[in-house]
């Protein structure tokens, strides 16, 4: 919100389900969730059992390209790491495209169907890509069996943390009510690891997938306010449900800014690369920001 405000230019985020690409494609804003291990987690350890990751939000695509550039890079003792860019990804916004095949989806498997503003956003960018040149069809990789060990590593976090109970929001304290063992821990970090596997398999016939960030418009302040905590996440697990999968298979992906809907409120997409793959990832973004200008709040 501060940089969609113009306090900063960017700003660096944490995504561990979708909380660098949810928020920015609420305020109208570029955010990219970098693959697994190219952004350092030091002096700290794994996270998450490797879904979270910290990237750039920015206004525009070479802000964001910029920051990333300066946050990327192996410390010593990172349990993965990857080469630095080359080109830099500042440079690859700037760089020629050939013709690129595109996957796309307004729907999440077994979730189901975006709303329809949401499916508005995919559909206006499938036709922008098309016109580029590229070649773009409908396809989605099964997430079928993700949420449940998804969620059980969430719940791990609660405990993980160290942070006492009564410290912790409603929500927070609930799922450290829940915390699970260590075997059902480890078996639910096999089960994301599997499942991840069929996810990156997909991109063996694409360069790239295009989905709505969110499965409909940012909430009001408040709309959930009087749900239970089990009510509250399901709509949560709902809601970003195009986001986890990602942050399962360390791929990385952009968040853009796509139209706006009847009460004003910004509507984007994001879209997947193939690990390790954010120079594709960042030039096509480019690409797109300069064909069609991003909506202005």
């Amino acid at each position: 919100a501060a940089v969609a405000a113009g306090l900063c230019a960017i700003a660096q985020g944490s995504d561990g389900g979708g909380s660098i690409r949810g928020p920015a494609s609420c305020c109208g804003l570029v955010g990219i969730k970098p693959s697994r291990g190219r952004v350092s987690w030091a002096p700290v350890g794994d996270y998450l059992s490797g879904i979270s990751a910290n990237g750039p939000i920015a206004r525009t695509v070479a802000d964001a390209a910029a920051l990333l550039d300066v946050m990327s890079g192996y410390s010593t003792g990172d349990p993965y790491w990857l080469p630095d860019p080359n080109p830099t990804f500042l440079e690859a916004a700037s760089q020629k495209l050939g013709k690129l095949r595109i996957a796309f989806s307004t729907a999440v498997f077994p979730v189901g169907e975006a709303s329809p503003v949401c499916q508005q956003a995919v559909l206006d960018t499938v036709k922008l890509l098309t016109d580029l040149g590229h070649d773009v069809e409908p396809g989605c990789p099964d997430f079928t069996g993700l949420i449940e060990p998804f969620t059980a590593i969430w719940q791990s976090g609660a405990s993980a943390s160290g942070i006492p109970g009564p410290a912790l929001e409603p929500m927070n304290r609930w799922l450290l009510e829940r915390t699970i063992s260590a075997g059902e821990y480890l078996r639910a970090v096999n089960q994301m690891q599997v499942i991840s596997r069929r996810i990156v398999g997909f991109f063996q016939n694409f360069d790239l997938l295009v989905l709505p960030t969110y499965m409909h418009s940012p909430i009001r302040i408040g709309e959930w306010a009087d749900l239970s905590c089990e009510e509250t996440l399901a709509n949560i697990v709902n809601w970003i449900a195009p986001c986890p999968p990602f942050n399962a298979s360390g791929q990385p992906a952009i968040a853009l800014p796509a139209i706006l809907d009847s009460h004003g409120l910004p509507v984007g997409i994001q879209i997947i690369g193939r690990p390790a793959a954010e120079a594709t990832l960042i030039a096509l973004a480019a690409q797109m920001e300069a064909a069609k200008p991003f909506p202005v709040l």
